[in-house]
């Protein structure tokens, strides 16, 4: 880091370096960054500048790229990390902490943390250094220096605490389903399987799920060889799984249990599915098994709507064709009365489970005249599938520097309270998509929710198609950019109004 130090101001000191990746001739350096520094210091300008520093400091043959990494220290985040850690390293260990026995002290660049266990899982866990490795891992996820003691649980004071420098974070708390082998298939699973909505969050090299078949089948490479493609739900979220063999027994084996309605669990690697911009399970070993849903926590506890807008701010909406639609309260048809909130998502799929939001846009009616617009792209922190930017027109470029969902919600959902919600085709897909987001972030949209598609087709029966490409047509409403969400939004408000007009 001395050369950083020596090319960086003292204010763009902000990162510690947690790691570099060779693959072929590919280096990928991660820098860590306070998550307060991340939102405030890290400009485009300012990672430009260490790439430039990264590129003169590696041989040219190397192909670089520079990852910052957002990291915060509280005593959650890092809870959630020492469960990770021992989850994935020993299950064993991960069933005998007690987070009563774990606690913290935070100083000025140092994290200290101890870690109380029972005279066996102490000793185990010195003997295998646990404390060395838990204090690897945390040292490439935080800022600030790490201090670990491990000590036995015990009244004897005859036992010094092993300590260990340094320290670290966590991904999230690990939430775990209750299950009972019943058939081992391929295999055997060792840990408890993850909910399948925390495990698709990101590549990993060992994770186990569980959940039902949802749909099987069987596919053949281009040698020949055939395969099992499955997917898995579990409730909180679902994922596609594959199973290779060169052994046409077990992919028979394969398919004699794992068929539509079976409940089973799947051990093996995470990763990016190319095709679908998916996250996908390569099954190494699979077993039939019961399911305690009821361990499945899938109740959300929400927040409240916030003080202030933060990330987007709505605009004033004005109008000349709206002014003198309604000229008196006496003439508003009771459907406009009080404030409703048009939107239009934008996403990249269909599925509200595994798709994300890309764009939202909606406009506030109130009493029928349009006043204000709410606009924003969402970057979904994933590749946008071609099929989805060939509809929408919109590309990974447009989002990558927009506000994540988490980032969003918070004010959409300040936007909406008191409103009635409006969405064409909105029953079978934008609520669906914005109550999933809310679930993910807090909000809970429990707004009064109508479809101008059903309330469409109630009104205009003579009418073929109710798309909102036609209804405009019908209505006269010009929208030049059909499938872009406030468009779409200030273009379903207009058709919700000559709606409400109409006997």
């Amino acid at each position: 880091m001395y050369l950083f130090e020596e090319a960086l101001f003292e204010n763009e000191r902000i990162f510690k370096f947690a790691g570099a990746e060779l693959d072929g001739d590919n280096l990928t350096l991660t820098m860590l960054v306070r998550s307060e520094d991340f939102d405030a210091l890290l400009t485009d300008e300012l990672k430009a500048k260490v790439k430039k520093i990264v590129r003169a400091i590696v041989p040219e043959s190397f192909e670089i790229d520079v990852v910052f990494r957002k990291t915060l220290t509280e005593e959650k985040y890092l809870l959630s990390l020492i469960h990770g850690f021992f989850y994935e390293k020993s299950p064993i260990l991960f069933q005998k902490i007690d987070d009563k026995k774990i606690s913290f002290e935070l100083k000025p660049n140092v994290v200290s943390v101890r870690i109380g266990m029972g005279s066996d899982a102490y000793s185990y866990a010195v003997t295998n250094a646990f404390d060395k490795a838990l204090a690897d891992y945390l040292d490439t996820m935080i800022i600030e220096e790490p201090e670990i003691e491990l000590y036995r649980d015990a009244t004897s004071s005859d036992v010094q605490p092993v300590k260990v420098r340094r320290i670290t974070r966590a991904e999230g708390s690990v939430r775990l389903v209750d299950i009972k082998v019943t058939v081992p298939i391929i295999g055997n699973v060792v840990k408890r399987p993850v909910y399948i909505a925390d495990a698709i969050k990101q590549a990993q090299e060992s994770a186990t799920v569980c959940g039902k078949v949802v749909k099987a089948d069987i596919y053949k490479t281009k040698a020949g060889k055939p395969f099992i493609k499955f997917v898995l739900d579990d409730t909180t979220a679902s994922m596609e799984c594959v199973y290779f063999s060169s052994y046409e027994s077990r992919i028979e084996r394969m398919q004699s249990y794992f068929f539509p309605g079976q409940t089973v669990a799947c051990e093996g690697r995470i990763e990016m599915n190319e095709r679908t911009a998916k996250m996908s399970m390569f099954m190494k070993n699979g077993v039939v098994c019961n399911i305690n849903f009821d361990s499945i926590d899938t109740a959300v506890k929400f927040k409240p709507e916030p003080e202030y807008y933060r990330k987007v701010k709505p605009e004033s909406f004005s109008d000349a064709e709206q002014s003198e639609m309604f000229a008196t309260d006496a003439n508003t048809p009771e459907m406009l009365k009080g404030i409703i909130v048009v939107y239009d998502l934008e996403t990249t799929g269909l599925s509200p489970v595994s798709d994300k939001i890309i764009e939202i846009g909606a406009a506030k009616m109130e009493d029928g005249v349009v006043t204000e617009t709410f606009t924003t792209f969402v970057n979904p922190e994933m590749h946008i599938p071609e099929s989805a930017s060939e509809v929408n027109n919109i590309y990974d470029a447009d989002v990558e520097h927009a506000p994540k969902i988490q980032d969003v919600m918070p004010d959409f959902y300040k936007f909406t309270r008191g409103a009635k919600m409006v969405a064409h085709n909105g029953d079978d897909f934008d609520v669906k998509f914005l109550r999933a987001a809310g679930a993910q972030t807090g909000y809970d949209f429990n707004n009064e929710m109508l479809d101008s598609l059903k309330i469409a087709r109630n009104k205009l029966k003579k009418l073929k198609s109710h798309k909102l490409e036609n209804l405009c047509k019908y209505y006269g409403i010009v929208n030049e950019n059909a499938h872009r969400a406030t468009d779409d939004a200030v273009a379903t408000a207009k058709v919700f109004k000559k709606l409400a007009a109409e006997e």
